[in-house]
């Protein structure tokens, strides 16, 4: 082989660039059909990336137009072995992943069994759903908190705005001294006591009272 058949046969291959690698999975054939990937074929396989993944019909074609229509055998195999090498290329980098990625979760996986001290994909699934279990029960607590929160704060603003209304509409000292203490109260006792006090009710109606409301806003 010549220097110049050789740095030729470069130049050619140089020519042919991978254009369209995320067509790897989607087989399609001469029609443009899509074809399952684990049941196409090697034929069918190589004719679709090497038509579809590169540029390899555009540089037969640029080829003909350089030599009045002419295309040699020998320049069409070159051209096809420089789209098979691209092709394997995008294979292998892929495989590479796959194989990085499952060596990453293998580690992962070891990291698993010898902290929660179990040695079977089993025992650890049991102990990852106990935690899943444990982590729902974290995040209902959470919610809760947060309701909570939000009601009580609620219940801050509504307190003083009952205060400066009754102030505004010339409520007197004496019964707004009565609304504070009402909203001070921290237990249901207390709140009974201070109802049989204020409304002058025997106890057992403030009692029946206090429990109607709270049955109420449990609704």
């Amino acid at each position: 082989m010549s220097v110049e058949n050789s740095e030729y046969k470069a130049g050619l291959r140089k020519r042919v660039k991978l254009t369209h690698p995320e067509h790897l999975y989607t087989i399609q054939d001469e029609n443009g059909a899509q074809i399952p990937y684990d049941r196409a074929n090697g034929r069918q396989l190589f004719n679709h990336y090497r038509h579809r993944m590169t540029n390899y019909d555009q540089v037969l074609n640029q080829i003909r137009t350089e030599q009045q229509g002419n295309l040699f055998g020998r320049q069409e195999k070159e051209v096809a072995v420089a789209a098979a090498e691209h092709i394997l290329e995008e294979y292998r980098n892929e495989h590479l992943k796959v194989i990085q990625d499952s060596q990453r979760k293998g580690r992962f996986l070891k990291g698993l069994f010898e902290r929660f001290g179990v040695g079977t994909a089993s025992a650890l699934t049991q102990m990852l759903d106990a935690w899943s279990e444990k982590i729902k029960t974290i995040a209902h607590l959470e919610n809760s908190q947060r309701s909570l929160q939000t009601w009580n704060d609620t219940y801050r603003v509504q307190r003083q705005l009952v205060k400066v209304l009754l102030e505004r509409e010339g409520v007197s000292a004496e019964v707004r001294a009565k609304v504070d203490r009402i909203y001070s109260t921290r237990s249901v006792h207390k709140a009974v006591d201070l109802g049989t006090d204020f409304f002058n009710l025997e106890r057992s109606e403030t009692l029946r009272l206090i429990k109607a409301v709270v049955r109420y806003t449990k609704l």
